[in-house]
């Protein structure tokens, strides 16, 4: 309140983020949103590293967040040459043909400048560690930092300053109504600059440090704020920052990758119920970490402080002015250093980080070899200490601000938002490590964003979910489903419906019925659920006890249309908790679309489990053309088929990754309306594949080896659709696909959500390669048996009819999502379907 009103970041304020997906962009944005409520934000970000899984890994766990989260999130640009767009691509195309090149405050006519670009440059010449592709990336040169990140960094500076010095020129006011600019720089400007601005740490004045390359380019961007505000009358703003904690960190980054070493040992290797997120190499091998980052390896100190008060801090000097408002050319743009009394070094957060989050496993803790000095005992070449009384008092005086995390409650917050990214769909409790990361995540609830999602998806962690009609349901299904193995369901919550189209048959053979349960959830506004359940008393008291032909009708409260979205779709796309423990696999079908007789759901049932084969074996078969061959079968591991629908292919030439297609086809399978939300939902996929296939700096080697630059959407039909309940890598799946459909909202439209999702994984490599057939003919992973009349063995799959058995191939497209601690394979797989025009 005490800035000066024309200032103030508010509502109505128009603010350009520059390295708005660093970890500092990240949490200002939010800032912006959450406490200033800024009605427009433009965010420019280079996206380095700019390979394919890199790319989608921004898309998704930033940019989709920001987009989602921050309803002012209007704009977004890929720079390729500091802050510049290509001009020759995308709109610039037509900016450059109308004579107007790329100039960020006449493009967007902000109120606020906030410069973080080259930000995401680490301190004490650390090397980001991006992975096996390293090579791909101009921004690393031999696991140095290359020149191309500390030209880009001053690239961005100058053209940022050069727009407002051009904005300036246009007015008349002499600069007082310029934008306010805020630029971030570094502490290690006064040690590791090459430039000695005082005596040498111990007086002696003996030789320096070598420069930091942090250091070296972030005393040039102040160079350039000061020449800019002598000769341009420019005003700026710039802050010196020491280490910063906090989430959002950037993967490969020393402080990033401790947490995530922290929480991939807490969790353990191999243990049941823990999904595979960490890669197993040697990045998590603390010698190997250490010597990544100067002194860190002989434990020297270093000033830490929490990214939400930095973010705070850019906030108040965003609404800071010299007195008047008017700025003294021969004083130079203002120079806070922002920081906290914390110091610390790596090794001491390393081992604090295993205080709060133990490893589950002793032999993952760090061998005697391996923690090296205590940090107590080392000794520093830099004089390192919290921030000083003189920088704290004038950080009060001209900004209100001060520090106010501790250094512990920010370790924690940190660990805390890694375990969420790391395994956002919660863990079984049989896992050993989930009630510390329970623990961990009750206490800094208050810290961490995520989105709610009802307690029965089974897809958040305790405390992180909401109540919804289903908690009630699963009381009834659960009870219901004790003694079914299997289970067939619909789901239909239109208050119209009277009776249910298609019923599922009951099968000849004896034993088989028992097996399943087949319920068809509907509303309680609907006929049928009036008629069957005429009372109140009578639906509490028997609900799901009566029945329509083979279905027993269970009612939800609530409609299709009163129902949110991530309400209504739950029981088709994760029933993980509506059902007993004991079912093990559960099948979706559209009533009013699919038949699924019992006889046909044991054949599905009995074709997607493939059983482990520990030696080598001979078999006699039939290929295509009824010939009898022996086949030698190699020795391989048990398959289970997590997910299971139909998935369309297309004539040669049709794209199948643009979202376009894919939104187009599968709101003509629905009927569905293609409204301004499911335009939104398409355009972030459109752009999602562009970002990632976007060759642009990107190596000729790098080229070379994706030469299928792809985002290879899944053209699929959700009219039925099976699950594996008793597996965690089926319940992440399901989660991830029920989480993307609830984020958007759109009804109707999750084969869409499932499309992109699919699509997704595949990019990160997290669905494996096809799974071959060992050779040509019928096989238990290769075909699927279509039952034939009840006295039909073939149907059963214990012998071949005198035709032989027909088969529908499928299973050649499945693909790997994971594998467990005992070495059985989780496949994703599909019944192949053609569409209209390739049928003909």
């Amino acid at each position: 309140s005490d800035f000066p009103p024309e200032w103030h970041v508010g509502p109505e304020s128009r603010v350009v983020v520059t390295g708005a997906l660093s970890q500092l962009g990240m949490e200002l944005i939010l800032q912006l949103h959450e406490i200033c409520g800024v009605g427009s934000v433009v965010a420019i970000d280079d996206m380095y590293p700019n390979t394919r899984r890199s790319r989608i890994d921004a898309v998704e766990g930033r940019l989709k967040y920001l987009q989602r989260r921050v309803p002012g999130f209007s704009s977004f640009v890929v720079p390729t040459f500091g802050i510049h767009p290509h001009p020759g691509l995308g709109e610039e195309v037509r900016h450059e043909r109308m004579g107007r090149s790329f100039d960020v405050v006449e493009r967007f006519r902000p109120t606020h400048v906030v410069h973080l670009g080259g930000a995401e440059e680490e301190g004490r010449d650390e090397h980001v560690d991006y992975g096996d592709i390293e090579g791909a990336s101009p921004f690393v040169a031999g696991g140095d930092s290359a020149m191309m990140r500390r030209f880009t960094r001053s690239l961005g500076m100058e053209q940022v300053l050069q727009s407002l010095a051009r904005d300036n020129g246009r007015r008349d006011d002499g600069g007082a109504g310029q934008p306010r600019m805020v630029y971030v720089s570094s502490d290690e400007v006064d040690d590791l600059s090459g430039v000695p601005f005082a005596p040498s740490p111990d007086g002696s004045g003996g030789r320096r440090p070598p420069a930091s390359v942090l250091g070296a380019s972030s005393l040039a961007a102040e160079l350039l704020a000061s020449y800019y505000h002598r000769r341009h009358s420019v005003f700026s703003v710039g802050l010196r920052l020491p280490a910063v904690l906090g989430p959002f960190g950037r993967p490969g980054s020393l402080l990033h990758d401790l947490a995530e070493r922290t929480v991939r040992h807490a969790a353990g290797r191999n243990v049941d119920g823990v999904p595979p997120y960490h890669r197993d190499r040697d990045r998590y091998v603390l010698d190997g970490m250490w010597r990544r980052r100067r002194g860190a390896e002989k434990g020297e100190m270093e000033q830490i402080v929490y990214v939400g008060d930095v973010a705070n801090a850019v906030l108040a000097a965003m609404q800071y002015g010299p007195p008047g408002g008017a700025s003294d050319a021969a004083s130079g743009p203002p120079l806070l250093r922002i920081g906290s009394k914390f110091t610390a070094s790596m090794r001491d957060l390393a081992e604090s980080m295993e205080r709060i989050l133990p490893a589950h496993d002793q032999s993952d803790l760090p061998s005697s070899s391996d923690s090296g000095s205590s940090s107590s005992a080392a000794t520093s070449s830099l004089h390192v200490h919290g921030i000083s009384p003189r920088d704290a008092a004038r950080n009060r005086d001209l900004l209100g601000w001060a520090h106010y995390t501790q250094l512990g409650e920010g370790t924690k917050s940190t660990l805390a938002w890694h375990v969420l990214n790391a395994y956002p769909y919660g863990l079984p409790g049989g896992v050993p490590s989930r009630d510390a990361f329970q623990g961990l995540l009750d206490e800094s609830s208050e810290t961490l964003s995520f989105m709610n999602l009802p307690c029965a998806s089974g897809c958040r962690w305790s405390g992180m979910c909401t109540d919804s009609p289903w908690d009630d349901v699963a009381r009834v299904t659960r009870e219901m489903t004790r003694s079914c193995k299997f289970v067939i369901y619909t789901v239909d919550l239109r208050p119209s419906l009277d009776r249910l189209a298609k019923q599922s048959s009951p099968s000849k053979r004896a034993g088989w019925d028992d097996w399943f349960c087949k319920i068809a959830f509907v509303s309680s506004s609907s006929k049928l659920a009036r008629s069957l359940y005429p009372t109140a008393p009578l639906l509490e008291e028997a609900n799901g006890s009566r029945k329509d032909g083979s279905w027993s009708i269970v009612v939800a409260d609530g409609s299709d249309s009163s129902m949110p979205e991530e309400v209504r779709v739950l029981p088709k796309m994760t029933p993980t908790l509506l059902f007993d423990d004991r079912v093990e696999k559960a099948i979706f079908v559209n009533h009013r679309r699919v038949i699924l007789t019992t006889d046909q759901a044991v054949g599905v049932m009995m074709h997607l489990e493939m059983k482990a084969r520990k030696t080598r074996e001979t078999k006699s078969v039939k290929d295509d053309e009824k010939n009898v061959i022996e086949v030698k079968l190699q020795p391989r591991a048990q398959r289970h088929s997590v997910f299971f629908t139909n998935r369309y292919s297309f004539p040669e030439g049709y794209d199948t990754s643009r979202a376009r297609n894919l939104g187009q086809f599968v709101m003509t399978g629905v009927g569905a309306p293609e409204t301004k939300d499911v335009k939104v939902q398409v355009q972030f996929y459109e752009q999602a594949a562009h970002l990632t296939r976007i060759n642009m700096q990107r190596s000729p080697n790098y080229q070379e080896f994706f030469q299928d630059n792809l985002f290879p959407f899944d053209f699929v039909r959700t009219t039925w659709l099976v699950h594996e309940l008793r597996s965690e890598a089926g319940r992440n799946l399901r989660c991830e696909m029920y989480e993307e459909q609830a984020l958007w909202g759109n009804p109707a439209m999750e084969d869409l959500s499932i499309g992109y999702v699919l699509a997704r994984k595949k990019v990160r490599s997290e669905l494996g390669r096809k799974a071959e057939p060992q050779y040509e003919g019928p096989e238990e992973w290769h075909p699927l048996l279509v039952p034939g009349e009840p006295d039909d063995d073939a149907a059963a799959g214990r012998a071949s009819s005198p035709e032989g058995p027909l088969y529908l191939d499928y299973l050649e497209d499945a693909q790997k999502v994971a594998t467990d601690s005992k070495g059985a394979e989780f496949h994703v797989t599909f019944l192949p379907q053609k569409s209209k025009s390739e049928k003909k």
